[in-house]
C-alpha cells in the first residue's frame, strides 16, 4: 500500500482527510490490532504509521526511526526454548527430530559447557566464536551430516576437552519450519555428567530462556542429580515442560508406571503442587519419520504433540505479550508526534507578541531543567562508583571462600590416597572442581549485581521521567497542549561468561630432576609437606587469577549497563527538549507569513493531527489516546506567563 501523504496542500477538512486516508488504506479502517499475536498485521500497521510520520518532514525523522525499530524488533523476536536433561537422555536427538534432520552431533561422551543456538535460515550454516580474539570458524553447505561433524569438533568433550579451544559461543542456522516460525532452540550440556561445570553453566544460562523441555527416560528413572537440578531450574524458568523420551522401548503399562513415578517425584521432591503433564515420545522414531516425510510416523512418535501443544503455545503466548508491548510503545510514539503537531497549531493561532513571551519563558525554564539533569548525571556517576566498590568488596570475600574450598579438595585427596598421595591426581581434582565452583560464583554475583543495579538506578529513572514530565507540563501550561508520561523500563546488559583458567601450573625443580622423583628420597611426612606446599601454591595462583577474572567481568558488565542507562536517560530528556524546541522554532518561522497564508497551513496540520490520532486509536484502542482527542479551548490565562 502507498500511504497518502499527510502534508498534502490545500484546505482539506479533518473529516475528509481521515476519510480519504481510510479509502486509500482499506485495511486501515478495518484493522483491529488488539487481536493478540497478529504479527503480520502489526508489522504492516507500523510500516504505514512510519510512512505517514516520515511524510511530516525531517523534524519527525527520529519518530519514524522509533516506529521502524519497533517493527524490526517484532520481526526479529524469538522464543528461546532450551532442551535440558541428564547426559544420554536423548536431548540432541530430540532437537534433531524437531528440526527434521540430524544436524547436531550425538555421542556416547558428554558435550562441553557450550550451548548450541539454532535459528532459522535459508541454508545450513554454523559459526563458532572464540575468546581472546581468535578468528571465528564457519560452515556452510547442504549436508546435515557434514554440519554435525563440524559442530562435533567444538561441542563434544572428546574433541574439545574442558573447552581447551576457548569456544565462547556456537550458532547454527537451519531451514526448519519450527525455526522459521520464530523458535530458537538451545541444545544445552548434559547435567550431572562427570563434568560438574556443565551443570553450573546450564544453571547460569537458564534466565536467558523463555521456556525449557526437560528430557528424561525410563533407563534409568529420574535421578537425584536431576532432582537437585530441577529445584534450581524451577526458580529460573517461567515455563518448564517434561518429556519422557525413548518411550518406544516401553509397553503401555510400563509407560503409565514411568509417568506416574516421574510425577510423584516431581511433586514430593521437586515441589510441584500438582502433577505436571509428561509428554511420552520417541525422538529416534520422530527423526526417522521426519526424514522419510511420514506424517503418521511423526504423530505416532509423540513428537507432533510437542510441536502442537508446547511450541505453538509458547509462540502464541510470547507474541501476545510482545504484541501488546509494541502496540503501547507505538501509541506512545504517535502521542509524541500528535503533541508536537498540536503545539505547532497552538503557536500559529497565538498572537506573535504572546508567542514570543511564552517561548522566552519556555527557554528560561529549560535552562533550569538542564541544570537538574547535570545534577542527576552526577548522582548516577556516584552510584556507579558505589556499586563498583560493592563488587570489589564481594570479590575480595571470594578469595578466602575459594581458598577454603580448594584446600578442602586437597585434604580430601590426601585422605583418600593415604600413603600413596601424589601431586598429579590432586592437580586433576582441582582442575575438575574449579570451573564449576567459579561458574557458580559468577552466577551468584551476577544475580546480586543485577538486583543491586536495578534498585540503585530505579530512583534515577524516575527522576528522569519527572524531568521529562516537567517539560511536558511546561508546554501544557504555556501552550495548552496535554501530555502523557512515557512508558520505559531499565534494562541490564547481559554478561558474557568468562573463560575460567584451570591448568596454569608453575613447576619448581632442581636441575632437570622432577620434584616428584626427588620426593621419593624424603620420609613420608616430609614428602607430603613438599607436595602440599607446591599444590597450595598453585591453588593460590589459580584462585587469585579466577577471582580477578570474576571481579573484572562484573565491573565491565556494571560499566556497560550504567553507560547504556545513562545514554537512554540523557537521550530521552534531550529528545523531549529538542523536538519541542523545533516545533516552536517552526511555528515562529511560519508566523512571518500573513494570516491568509497561515490558514492552509493550520488546516493541513489539523488534518495531520486527525490522521495520527486515528493511528493511535488503532495501536492502543483501550489506551489513553482519547485524552488527546481534542485540544482544550480554554486559554491558559495570565497565570501561564508567570515563572514555571
Amino acid at each position: 500500500m502507498q500511504p497518502r501523504t499527510i502534508v498534502a496542500a490545500g484546505k482539506c477538512s479533518v473529516r475528509s482527510e481521515v476519510a480519504s486516508w481510510s479509502r486509500a488504506s482499506p485495511t486501515a479502517s478495518r484493522r483491529h490490532l488488539s487481536s493478540p499475536g497478529d504479527v503480520p498485521a502489526l508489522c504492516e500497521f507500523l510500516h504505514e504509521a512510519s510512512s505517514h510520520v516520515a511524510a511530516l518532514g525531517p523534524d519527525f525523522a527520529a519518530d519514524r526511526d522509533r516506529l521502524d525499530g519497533l517493527r524490526q524488533r517484532l520481526r526479529e523476536e524469538r522464543c528461546h526454548l532450551a532442551v535440558l536433561g541428564q547426559f544420554k537422555r536423548g536431548k540432541s536427538t530430540l532437537v534433531n527430530a524437531l528440526l527434521g534432520k540430524a544436524v547436531l552431533p550425538t555421542a556416547i561422551v558428554p558435550l562441553t559447557s557450550i550451548p548450541t543456538f539454532l535459528r532459522g535460515g535459508e541454508e545450513l550454516s554454523a559459526r563458532v566464536l572464540f575468546d581472546e580474539g581468535k578468528p571465528e570458524e564457519r560452515f556452510a553447505g547442504p549436508d546435515a551430516a557434514a554440519l554435525a561433524e563440524f559442530l562435533a569438533r567444538f561441542v563434544t568433550e572428546s574433541a574439545n576437552p574442558r573447552n581447551r579451544l576457548g569456544v565462547r559461543q556456537v550458532e547454527a542456522t537451519c531451514p526448519a519450519p519450527i525455526l522459521e516460525q520464530g523458535v530458537a532452540l538451545i541444545d544445552t550440556p548434559g547435567i550431572g555428567s562427570i563434568f560438574r561445570h556443565n551443570t553450573e553453566a546450564t544453571i547460569n544460562f537458564l534466565p536467558q530462556c523463555d521456556a525449557a523441555l526437560f528430557v528424561v527416560s525410563a533407563d534409568p528413572p529420574i535421578t537425584e542429580v536431576e532432582v537437585e537440578f530441577l529445584k534450581l531450574a524451577r526458580r529460573k524458568l517461567a515455563r518448564l515442560f517434561f518429556i519422557l523420551n525413548k518411550a518406544d522401548y516401553l509397553d503401555e503399562d510400563e509407560r503409565r508406571t514411568a509417568v506416574a513415578f516421574l510425577q510423584q517425584v516431581l511433586c514430593e521432591q521437586v515441589g510441584f503442587a500438582s502433577p505436571p503433564r509428561v509428554f511420552c515420545v520417541s525422538a529416534r522414531q520422530g527423526l526417522a519419520a521426519r526424514q522419510r516425510r511420514d506424517p503418521a510416523g511423526w504423530e505416532q512418535s509423540g513428537m507432533a504433540q510437542i510441536e502442537r501443544q508446547i511450541v505453538d503455545f509458547l509462540l502464541n503466548e510470547k507474541r501476545e505479550v510482545l504484541h501488546g508491548a509494541v502496540c503501547r510503545q507505538a501509541s506512545d510514539v504517535l502521542a509524541e508526534v500528535e503533541r508536537r503537531l498540536r503545539l505547532t497549531v497552538r503557536s500559529l493561532n497565538m498572537p506573535l507578541a504572546e508567542l514570543d513571551e511564552r517561548v522566552r519563558l519556555f527557554e528560561k525554564s529549560l535552562a533550569r531543567i538542564d541544570e537538574q539533569q547535570i545534577v542527576l548525571l552526577k548522582r548516577v556517576d556516584a552510584e556507579e562508583h558505589r556499586l563498583a566498590d560493592s563488587v570489589k568488596q564481594r570479590a575480595e570475600q571470594w578469595l578466602p571462600k575459594s581458598r577454603r574450598f580448594f584446600e578442602e579438595v586437597v585434604r580430601e585427596c590426601e585422605r583418600q590416597q593415604g600413603a600413596q598421595w601424589s601431586e598429579e591426581p590432586t592437580r586433576e581434582a582441582i582442575a575438575a572442581a574449579m570451573p564449576g565452583f567459579f561458574e557458580r560464583a559468577f552466577g551468584e554475583e551476577r544475580r546480586l549485581c543485577e538486583e543491586e543495579l536495578r534498585d540503585a538506578l530505579l530512583p534515577h529513572r524516575r527522576r528522569a521521567d519527572e524531568l521529562i514530565a516537567e517539560v511536558h507540563r511546561l508546554v501544557e501550561k504555556l501552550f495548552d497542549v496535554p501530555f502523557e508520561p512515557p512508558r520505559e523500563e531499565i534494562s541490564l546488559a547481559r554478561a558474557e561468561l568468562p573463560y575460567w583458567r584451570t591448568h596454569r601450573w608453575k613447576f619448581t625443580s632442581i636441575g632437570a630432576i622432577p620434584d616428584s622423583w626427588i620426593d621419593q628420597l624424603f620420609p613420608l611426612r616430609w614428602r607430603k609437606a613438599r607436595i602440599r606446599r607446591r599444590v597450595l601454591e598453585q591453588v593460590e595462583y589459580l584462585v587469585t587469577r579466577n577471582v580477578g577474572d570474576l571481579r573484572y567481568s562484573m565491573l565491565e558488565n556494571l560499566k556497560r549497563s550504567v553507560r547504556e542507562f545513562r545514554e537512554a536517560l540523557t537521550g530521552s530528556i534531550a529528545r523531549t527538549m529538542q523536538t519541542t524546541r523545533r516545533a516552536l522554532d517552526s511555528a515562529l518561522g511560519r508566523r512571518t507569513k500573513d494570516a491568509a497564508a497561515l490558514a492552509p497551513e493550520i488546516a493541513r496540520l489539523e488534518s495531520a493531527i486527525a490522521v495520527v490520532r486515528h493511528l493511535r486509536e488503532q495501536a492502543d484502542p483501550r489506551g489513553r489516546s482519547a485524552e488527546l482527542a481534542a485540544p482544550s479551548t480554554q486559554d491558559p490565562g495570565d497565570d501561564a506567563l508567570g515563572p514555571a
